[in-house]
């Protein structure tokens, strides 16, 4: 994560012309200046480098922000030129490497392209940074594919939808060869007013077209779960569908699905393959750098990554492979690899390195920041840069300091001062403001913020129970189980316990019997008591027959439900993301994380006075809630209701002058 952001921005690009630099100060200086009472009154209530000076997903997906373009804009056009080129048939598919210090705007340069791209298309966009199982990075892989293409792409709707009217388009016109191309915006309002039955009629139909005229598709469901994305109503199933994650039966059996998509790398395949026809994709890694995130064979996150870019390299059809990392991870891990898997991370050249600021590209880039905050204000101060002088701005290029540490220093420095806030606390902030929803059904992700969460309390008395050890590796000969998450291990009211933990958001009714038969046995693993962690929402309710088969007898002796809740989970995530990334990122130590959680957890539902954690820890009831069991009758109600006497017809859509 690099570089800096502004909340808003109005200038989206600066040129560092000498000569639109002067315009710039003549145009500030055709009004009379502000008051300096009135300008310093402004800078007291506000820093306008107030904000955390760090870049990361949600920037790249988020708002643009003010871009000096020719700063490192060899890296970006590179992209670009590959992407042209691509497109106009020089090559098929080519990889970039991108090397740089931290905080010399590697997730920046991602930044810049990905807003190009969304403003001008010319391909679609995937953006990885988190896996939450090194051990099976193609499953991690398949959820930020699923992910990334939900974002909104350049036609004003998910890229997932331009994908999905671009299948709809050549269906219909398999049918309808004088039919007229359909935008995405109108297939999308058009499915999404339709009701179930109509757009399963549509869809069926829509798929059974195009497979026509693709004799070698492999599995039309994935192409049917694509169709369904155009409807706002059941596009969150179908893209969690195609995320790898499985769907309830009956859910399932309303979009015509099988409950869970397959292997993961052939769906990743064939959804490569699909966009290949219509579309280049972009595929971007980042956060590479992270030392202490490695698999259980040894493999760091970034060597796992390169041989993944290696075997994608050899099966995508259209498009560029870019990874950004730092110099020493290039060096050390990937080119510690065979030749044959880091010359496919950097297929196209060496490797771009990014340069640091010189003295005309630090004031353009402090010039901007202010230029948005003074005309929000309707303050016009005396020179671009005031507070600062030009001559100071320059000084600091003598050093080469990224431009992170430039903006720090402009908080710092940006008179009348102010109070600097807790680093930690900054970065904090900074990961609990992402958007969380796309997490909350990993298993692994989840298990692990409450594990480092546990950690961080060892020795403390929480709910009479004083943590005395955490132990990930659970089975009896020390090995890390599947389902089974982490062991609890301390004293309650002077006897042992030792307390099971097993997040289960799975919907598939096998994962869920393994995860409880784990739990019910006390003996193999240790056990005083299980703890299943699971939330409350309709599709994850659990069938009568896994109640009275496992949970019932669990909860009987000593077992417990935790309803897992998005603002009780939400902290716990964002202090484990700062954690993982407190060296290369922002810069902190592990003692400066636990002591910050000590100081101000209370005030940030973490450590002792999280629910969570706390729920987890207390007596359990010996009862649950019947709102989590499945009611049969319900479901099948809901299916047959579903079934109504409207249709639709892929005619529908065949627009013919």
């Amino acid at each position: 994560m690099d570089y800096a952001i502004t909340p808003s921005a109005s200038v989206l690009q600066i040129n560092l012309n000498p000569v639109v630099s002067s315009c710039t100060q003549t145009t500030m200086t055709s009004s009379p200046i502000s008051s300096i009472e009135d300008i310093n009154a402004a800078l007291q209530n506000h820093n306008p480098f107030a904000l955390p000076p760090y870049v990361g997903s949600q920037e790249v997906w988020g708002k643009e922000f003010p871009d000096v373009i020719t700063l490192n804009a060899h890296a970006s056009d590179a992209v670009f030129q590959a992407i042209n080129q691509i497109s106009t048939g020089q090559y098929q598919r080519t990889s970039i490497a991108i090397t740089a210090e931290s905080g010399t705007g590697k997730t920046h340069i991602i930044s810049r392209i990905r807003h190009r791209l969304q403003t001008e298309g010319g391909a679609l966009f995937i953006y990885a940074t988190e896996f939450s199982d090194l051990n099976n990075i193609k499953h991690g892989f398949q959820r930020i594919l699923g992910d990334s293409l939900g974002k909104v792409g350049s036609q004003g709707v998910t890229q997932w939808q331009e994908l999905a009217s671009s299948i709809a388009n050549q269906a219909v016109k398999f049918i309808h060869p004088q039919a007229k191309t359909l935008l995405s915006q109108d297939l999308v309002q058009k499915l999404s007013r339709n009701e179930l039955s109509k757009n399963r009629t549509l869809v069926n139909q829509l798929t059974d077209a195009f497979r026509k005229t693709k004799p070698n598709l492999k599995n039309p469901d994935i192409v049917r779960a694509i169709l369904w994305t155009l409807a706002d109503s059941e596009g969150l199933y179908a893209v969690n569908w195609l995320s790898g994650y499985e769907l309830a039966q009956y859910k399932a059996n309303e979009l015509y699905l099988p409950s869970i998509s397959g292997g993961s790398f052939d769906t990743i395949q064939q959804v490569l393959d699909l966009i290949s026809d219509y579309n280049q994709l972009l595929i971007c890694f980042d956060e590479l750098d992270n030392p202490s995130e490695f698999n259980d064979a040894g493999y760091t996150k970034a060597q796992i990554v390169a041989g993944f870019v290696k075997e994608l390299f050899e099966n995508f059809s259209r498009g560029v492979i870019l990874t950004v990392m730092m110099p020493a991870t290039w060096t050390n891990k990937i080119k510690q690899l065979p030749t044959g898997v880091y010359s496919k991370v950097t297929a196209h050249s060496h490797p771009l390195d990014l340069k640091y600021m010189d003295g005309d590209s630090i004031i353009e880039l402090v010039a901007l920041w202010l230029k948005e905050f003074y005309e929000n204000r309707n303050l016009l101060p005396p020179s671009r840069v005031y507070p600062f002088t030009e001559g100071q701005l320059r000084e600091l290029s003598s050093e080469k300091p990224p431009v992170r540490r430039i903006l720090e220093w402009c908080r710092e420095n940006c008179k009348p001062t102010q109070r600097i806030e807790n680093r930690v606390e900054e970065a904090f902030k900074k990961e609990i403001s992402q958007e969380f929803s796309s997490y909350l059904d990993d298993n692994y992700l989840l298990a692990d913020a409450l594990l480092f969460n546990f950690q961080a309390l060892k020795d403390k008395t929480i709910e009479r129970v004083t943590i005395g050890e955490i132990k990930e590796k659970v089975k009896q000969r020390g090995g890390k189980d599947d389902y089974l998450n982490f062991k609890i291990i301390g004293k309650e009211n002077g006897k042992d316990v030792c307390i099971g933990v097993a997040v289960l958001q799975h919907t598939s009714g096998s994962k869920l019997g393994a995860g409880f038969r784990r739990l019910n046995d006390f003996d193999k693993f240790g056990l005083t008591r299980g703890c299943f962690v699971r939330s409350k929402s309709k599709d994850k309710k659990i069938s009568r027959y896994i109640y009275n088969t496992y949970v019932a007898p669990l909860i009987s002796k000593g077992g417990e439900f935790v309803e897992l809740k998005e603002e009780e989970i939400k902290p716990l995530i964002a202090i484990r993301f700062v954690h993982k990334k407190r060296e290369v990122d922002y810069g902190l130590t592990e003692e400066e994380i636990f002591k910050f959680i000590q100081e101000k957890g209370s005030a940030n539902y973490l450590g002792a006075s999280n629910p969570l954690l706390k729920e987890i820890l207390s007596d359990p009831s010996y009862k649950i809630s019947e709102d989590i069991i499945e009611n049969n009758l319900e479901i099948i109600d809901k299916i047959n209701n579903s079934e109504s006497s409207e249709s639709g017809d892929i005619s529908e859509l065949a627009i013919v002058d």
